[in-house]
């Protein structure tokens, strides 16, 4: 089993990168071999022919396909999938396009050998322009229960585990990444997971952690690995 990890996928917009002709391994993976997409999932949506089109697509990949959510994900979608159990921990997995799982908030997992911390969520930057219900929702945060669960599974394992996978990052990481991204400081806002993640960054031992949202790609030091377009091999 090997375990590949990359940035958001939006939906039709970013899963092209998936295709055999901008990432030749993938042909050589099998469906015990895992891809996972740090955050933005964002399919399915509106129920669109193209949407459906990408994820008949994506299931009929030799891999299987893991998420974290992020923000711009149809929350009441998720909230609808059943619940079941792999890798040690909870998931959800798409009744209609099997191979594609998502990795549920605070749950830590065995992937490839490795123990990893799944989280996802963080704000939207362009909620302004985003409308309430339907293209934004608030639990693109996540809710002081997922956090103290998170934390009650950290306990489980001593708090230590070899990666996170989230999509936003700590309030310490963010200006390189968006110094990586060019983002103008004014986007900066932290949130109450940025802080949370500060906390973690200081009590949790870990070896590496691969976070999306900032669409970019940079290794920000030895130990975090922002993805946009890049795929990686972790194992």
């Amino acid at each position: 089993m090997s375990v590949w990890v990359t940035g958001d996928v939006h939906g039709s917009i970013d899963v092209g990168k998936l295709s055999g002709r901008n990432w030749p391994e993938g042909r050589d993976l099998t469906r015990d071999d895992l891809v996972v997409v740090c955050g933005d999932f964002g399919m399915p949506w509106d129920g669109s022919n193209e949407e459906r089109y990408w994820l008949d697509w994506l299931a009929a990949r030799p891999w299987t396909t893991l998420f974290v959510d992020g923000n711009h994900e149809c929350f009441p979608y998720l909230a609808d999938l059943p619940v079941t159990e792999r890798w040690g921990g909870r998931v959800q997995e798409y009744p209609e396009w099997p191979g594609i799982v998502h990795l549920m908030r605070g749950e830590v997992y065995e992937l490839g050998g490795l123990r990893t911390l799944a989280m996802g969520g963080a704000s939207s930057h362009d909620r302004e322009w985003r409308v309430e219900g339907w293209s934004w929702f608030p639990e693109e945060l996540p809710s002081r229960e997922e956090l103290e669960h998170a934390e009650r599974n950290l306990d489980a394992v001593g708090w230590s585990v070899d990666l996170v996978v989230s999509h936003c990052c700590s309030s310490r990481l963010l200006p390189a990444a968006l110094a990586a991204a060019r983002v103008a400081g004014g986007r900066d806002g932290r949130d109450r997971l940025n802080e949370w993640f500060d906390a973690l960054e200081d009590r949790l031992d870990f070896r590496g952690w691969y976070f999306g949202h900032y669409h970019a790609d940079a290794q920000l030091d030895e130990r975090h690995r922002l993805l946009y377009r890049d795929i990686v091999q972790v194992t």
